[in-house]
């Protein structure tokens, strides 16, 4: 009896551990069943040489493949025209009207990712479970995320391109050309001892001036904009137009320290042309003042794209990062004005102080000498940003 009821006991145990291991086994098949009909394909575009694709491709790897090992991560190259065909169609799909051809682009169902936040890891894991967060998205795209070296990702609420703006705007602006060409205006029109003629011609050099040179940044910045419909990321670009930058300002600085800052331009034939007749115009106290707008008009214009290298890279790179911020056409316009102004910022100061005081007050020197080595440090840090990365 005692025999029987230990063969019975040892039976149930084998017949409940087979019961329970074939249950475990039908529901182990079931989710990975599930799994494997229920996750989305995921479609992610990339490039060779991307910082942010890296860094995309890590977490979707290192992360997602591990949280939903049965999910497809389909990878394409963005440089192949026919996967340029495939994204386009995919936006179609999501009647996406208003888009740039830029890279990490991430499709998960209805929605998709450009550029890569750390922010977006849940956003992605939502979307996987099939929900519609592509408003979360856009949001998170509006607000202005950098990444800072040590610290990591800090959103300042749109004060990146401010600050570029500021910073780029101002080292731009301290140019030995166009800051002799306003000085050369303002003594001209100081022997006329006239506060009134002082702001209107002095007024008349900035404005045009600012025209001008707006006119430039913003033909960079469409450039770019349309660029990036085409070729994809637009890194590459932006990192070597920085590089060259960066290069020429180094140059620009160890000329300075040797013989001191000095217009390169000012034997250039316009600039001579162009000064000799503005002069020659305001020595006839009887010529008219339509006449005397017209030739500060034609002098400013001459003076700003003669002086164009002296400024080399900073305009190109700032139109370029604007360029790949994906902004309407008056978000644009928005940030070039402002980066204008920074620009003329020192001018606009040394015409107030003309106007106020009837003098001239500017001392360039070593100022401007120490101002191109903190414009080639910029550029430099620019270029190792948008070719390798943080």
């Amino acid at each position: 009896m005692k025999k029987e009821k230990i063969i019975l006991g040892i039976f149930l145990f084998f017949f409940l551990f087979s019961l329970f291991n074939l249950k475990g086994l039908e529901l182990e098949n079931l989710n990975e069943s599930n799994n494997t009909t229920s996750l989305p394909t995921l479609y992610f575009f990339e490039e060779r040489g991307c910082p942010d694709c890296a860094r995309q491709k890590a977490f979707l790897e290192e992360f997602i493949k591990k949280e939903y090992p049965n999910i497809e991560i389909k990878i394409y190259s963005i440089q192949d025209l026919q996967n340029q065909e495939l994204f386009h169609q995919m936006m179609e799909e999501r009647d996406v009207e208003e888009y740039l051809l830029v890279v990490p682009t991430l499709f998960i169902e209805e929605n998709y990712f450009q550029k890569f936040y750390e922010a977006d890891g849940e956003l992605i894991r939502r979307a996987i479970n099939g929900e519609n967060v592509q408003e979360e998205i856009n949001d998170l795209r509006k607000s202005s995320i950098i990444r800072v070296p040590l610290i990591g990702e800090v959103n300042i609420k749109g004060l990146n391109l401010f600050l570029l703006a500021l910073i780029i705007g101002s080292l731009d602006g301290l140019n030995v050309c166009s800051i002799g060409a306003l000085i050369l205006i303002l003594m001209i029109v100081l022997s006329f001892d006239s506060r009134k003629k002082i702001i209107f011609y002095g007024g008349i050099f900035i404005l045009t001036t600012a025209l001008v040179y707006g006119v430039l940044v913003f033909i960079w910045t469409a450039l770019f904009a349309t660029l990036s419909k085409f070729i994809g990321s637009i890194n590459m670009l932006v990192g070597i137009a920085a590089l060259g930058g960066g290069i020429y300002f180094l140059i620009k600085f160890i000329k300075f320290c040797k013989y001191g800052p000095s217009c390169e331009y000012s034997g250039n034939k316009l600039i001579i042309g162009a000064t000799n007749k503005i002069q020659e115009a305001f020595k006839n106290r009887t010529t008219q003042t339509i006449f005397l707008a017209t030739s500060v008009i034609i002098f400013a214009t001459v003076i700003t794209l003669v002086e164009l290298p002296c400024s080399f890279g900073l305009p190109m790179v700032f139109g370029s990062i604007l360029a790949g911020e994906g902004l309407s056409w008056w978000g644009y316009t928005l940030y070039i004005i402002l980066y204008l102004f920074f620009y003329l910022l020192i001018e606009i100061i040394i015409f107030l102080g003309a106007v106020v005081t009837k003098e001239i007050w500017f001392s360039e020197s070593k100022f401007i000498t120490w101002i191109y080595l903190a414009g080639t440090l910029l550029l430099f840090f620019l270029s190792y940003y948008y070719l390798v990365g943080f």
